[in-house]
């Protein structure tokens, strides 16, 4: 049998009844499109009799992993398409999105597009919150992942770059796209299509990853200093401040490349707060007392 063009796949894990939503979902696209795989860790609550309802519908694996991010390497592994997708348990692709997928697909087959590793990106939505992403470059990625539930990538790409690191256990999709804007040779297409409804709250969302933190500089080696250092302070800015806020630890070679990238004063200072040992609870009221005195210093001048 012909492979199909789109692998879906969705790591799942305890998710209960939510993977019947995003179940339908798939099972409502254009048939002879995609096939659908589902890798579960050996849920013990409902998940897997909702699966095993769907019959031929769908193929599932129900055993220990070490995480999403191992589960969605069993998935490629797994797969037979010629692109892959995934798709979290509680998401929900759009109405038809594949077939508009598909229709982008062969029109790239048909100017010999894919003949080097591709892969296209539209947007996604999550609540009442649209994420229009745009033209990406690397250092746009810098500052903002693109959501997997976003992305399909030819397989070509993963025979290139290899798979997801599990040594990055929530952010080891945001390190495998800088590896892919990294890479001339891999081509990227943006398409202006709504892909999913992504259910947001997840671990990468919620839990920081220190250990991908502390090697973002290492990530974007070779990149110009004067664009490195902008785009690696804005990008630190960002991760330093959700990782106090979490009351998690800031690991030490996070704060010295913050401290010696420009980053935001406000950042600066919550480092120092960090070394001092205070919570965020803490920081914002010295940051507080901070700004009040500005503002006196301020209506005396």
């Amino acid at each position: 049998m012909n492979p199909p063009l789109i692998s879906v796949i969705t790591p799942t894990f305890n998710s209960g009844a939510k993977i019947a939503a995003t179940i339908a979902s798939v099972l409502s696209q254009g048939k002879g499109l995609y096939e659908f795989l589902v890798i579960d860790g050996g849920s013990t609550d409902g998940t897997l009799a909702h699966l095993g309802a769907q019959g031929a519908a769908l193929r599932y694996l129900s055993e220990p992993d070490e995480g999403i991010y191992d589960a969605m390497n069993k998935g490629i592994r797994l797969s037979s398409g010629k692109f892959l997708y995934f798709l979290g348990a509680g998401d929900r692709l759009r109405p038809g999105v594949l077939e508009a997928v598909a229709a982008e697909i062969r029109k790239l087959t048909c100017q010999a597009q894919t003949s080097r590793p591709t892969l296209l990106y539209g947007n996604v939505e999550s609540g009442s919150r649209r994420y229009f992403y745009g033209g990406y470059n690397r250092f746009k990625l810098l500052r903002l992942n693109i959501c997997h539930q976003a992305i399909f990538y030819q397989r070509s790409v993963f025979e290139r770059l290899g798979f997801y690191k599990t040594k990055y256990p929530f952010l080891a999709d945001w390190e495998f796209n800088i590896r892919c804007f990294n890479d001339r040779g891999i081509h990227k297409l943006y398409i202006p299509l709504l892909i999913a409804n992504y259910e947001g709250g997840g671990k990468s969302a919620t839990t920081p990853d220190p250990a991908f933190w502390a090697e973002l500089s290492r990530l974007s080696r070779g990149w110009s200093n004067t664009e490195q250092g902008r785009h690696l302070a804005w990008a630190l800015d960002d991760a330093v401040w959700r990782s106090y806020q979490a009351g998690s630890h800031i690991p030490l070679q996070c704060k010295i490349t913050l401290l010696k990238q420009n980053c935001s004063a406000k950042t600066i200072c919550l480092v120092v707060c960090s070394m001092c040992g205070f919570s965020f609870a803490r920081f914002k009221q010295i940051l507080a007392v901070g700004v009040a005195l500005k503002g006196k210093i301020l209506r005396r001048i």
